[in-house]
């Protein structure tokens, strides 16, 4: 199943995961940290990919699924806060921007593709197309 794929890269950044993400807060400090964290799942009838979207309304969101692609899109604006002109900013962490991810998810029925917005998480239900029979095979007369 596509698990075993994602599970392989998963386990191969997840060692550098920590010298990585320190290079890019001393390159980057108004990036987006931990934005679009994903988790996938599948089963013998669906994908279900489920996304974090802090700060993020459904029309901020772009779903798009193309040649068994799924691409999550989003933009965010910026946090600003005047209300109160005496403090002085100590740290910025919430910045605007553009993310997106994508996820290599085969055999979709992009037709039955649903997607929910729900305290921040998008869930993006990908149902299976059934698969169609000898799709690969020639008969030999």
């Amino acid at each position: 199943m596509t698990n075993d794929l994602m599970n392989r890269y998963n386990d191969l950044f997840d060692h550098m995961g920590g010298w990585l993400d320190n290079s890019k807060d001393f390159l980057d400090s108004h990036a987006f940290r931990n934005i679009l964290q994903s988790d996938v799942a599948e089963d013998e009838h669906e994908y279900t990919v489920k996304v974090d979207v802090p700060g993020m309304s459904k029309d901020d969101i772009h779903l798009a699924y193309s040649d068994g692609i799924l691409t999550i899109s989003g933009h965010r604006s910026t946090f600003k806060d005047d209300s109160d002109k005496k403090k002085n900013l100590v740290r910025q962490e919430r910045s605007e921007g553009s993310v997106s991810r994508s996820f290599n998810l085969p055999n979709v029925d992009k037709k039955a593709i649903t997607a929910k917005l729900d305290g921040g998480v998008l869930t993006v239900t990908l149902p299976k197309a059934a698969p169609e029979e000898n799709e690969d095979t020639i008969t030999i007369e």
